[in-house]
């Protein structure tokens, strides 16, 4: 942590790993993993995330943008990096110089990158992505085989894997109706003499929910990180969480009875009130939907955000808290003494989901990396 932060990021390094081996574990360890580190590893940091994840045996790591697959290769990181969203025709030269495994879904982008292969003297695995009925991205079921078939027959391109992904795998009904669809691709590969590579269908969520026995590889990306994909539960899991936001207060004082605290004095203290300010706002990505709405943990107990959120910083009342002092540690996502607030806590609070609440937080954080 940098002289001056007094808030920042811890990352567990254990618990990522420990989450690695339960979610390869449950689907099956003949499995490959492909890690999903986009979005800096779901705000977690995904330079050293991947490094651990590779060194714990992952078989690839996926980000969705070229910036962020070129930042882990300016790193050092040479494991194989699948590129999860298309690029433009013009920067299939990027893909190629970087060496990456990208998802095709066009002839357009098929033979933008066979082109850029070839001119470099490099073949270049790709990944074909069926839309089997999420409706985002990927080519329909009914044009796969030939697509597959023009990225077989190119010189500069290797069918390094076949994959959709599911729109809500808790939903048996419209996930077995995905599977059949893709699987039925996937018997068209087989009866055009073409290999699939890698079949993989999902995330975190169809692992959980024990769907896509079909496929040779998996796609964690929440689970990782000790987060709840959809309704599912990942304590049950055995999963647990890898990021804890922690501050110390800049200012800790009294107010007498009356006083309005922060931007349009939106809490006023109905007692005398003792409360602490964290350097810590919406510039780091701490929403102002936590006006008078949220929890902070100090002495293992909990006290209330009140007022408004300002870019860099809140209130917190902790008056009940016993004494608190400028050194004391404020947890405002991870766990002190018996109590836990999670990101998925934090995101029911702001009527979101906990994939948003870490991806949000902001590089101004520090982050410090705890390996085992």
């Amino acid at each position: 942590m940098g002289a001056g932060h007094r808030a920042w990021l811890d990352i567990d390094h254990a618990a990522l790993a420990a989450n690695l081996a339960t979610l390869r574990g449950r689907a099956g360890p003949d499995r490959q993993v492909i890690a999903v580190v986009k979005a800096n590893a779901y705000g977690h940091g995904a330079i050293e995330v991947a490094q651990t994840l590779v060194e714990q045996g992952a078989e690839r790591v996926a980000v969705a943008t070229l910036s962020e697959a070129a930042e882990l290769r300016a790193s050092g990181q040479d494991a194989p990096l699948v590129l999860l969203w298309t690029v433009g025709a013009d920067e299939a030269a990027e893909v190629v110089a970087l060496g990456l495994e990208p998802v095709v879904d066009s002839t357009a982008y098929v033979d933008a990158l066979a082109t850029q292969a070839v001119a470099a003297g490099r073949r270049i695995g790709v990944h074909l992505k069926i839309d089997s009925g999420l409706g985002r991205q990927g080519i329909e079921p009914e044009h796969a085989l030939e697509l597959a078939a023009r990225i077989v027959a190119s010189p500069g391109l290797v069918l390094t894997g076949t994959m959709t992904h599911l729109a809500a795998a808790a939903d048996v009904a419209f996930t077995a109706r995905q599977i059949d669809t893709f699987d039925s691709v996937l018997s068209n590969l087989r009866a055009g003499g073409i290999d699939a590579g890698i079949v993989h269908v999902g995330g975190t969520g169809a692992i959980l929910a024990d769907v896509g026995t079909i496929a040779t590889g998996i796609r964690p990306g929440i689970g990782l990180y000790g987060l709840r994909p959809g309704t599912a539960d990942a304590r049950a899991a055995g999963l647990t969480p890898v990021l804890s936001l922690r501050a110390r207060p800049v200012r800790v004082f009294e107010v007498a009875a009356g006083t309005p605290i922060g931007y349009g004095m939106r809490w006023t203290a109905a007692r005398r009130s003792r409360l602490a300010t964290l350097p810590l706002g919406y510039g780091d990505g701490w929403p102002r939907a936590h006006l008078n709405n949220g929890w902070a943990l100090v002495g293992g107990r909990r006290s209330p955000m009140v007022g408004a959120i300002s870019m860099d910083g809140l209130v917190v009342d902790v008056t009940d808290a016993g004494p608190v002092t400028g050194d004391d540690e404020f947890v405002l996502i991870g766990r002190q003494g018996d109590d836990e607030i999670t990101a998925d806590e934090v995101a029911e609070q702001r009527g979101t989901i906990g994939y948003e609440v870490t991806t949000m937080l902001r590089e101004r954080l520090p982050r410090r990396h705890h390996r085992p």
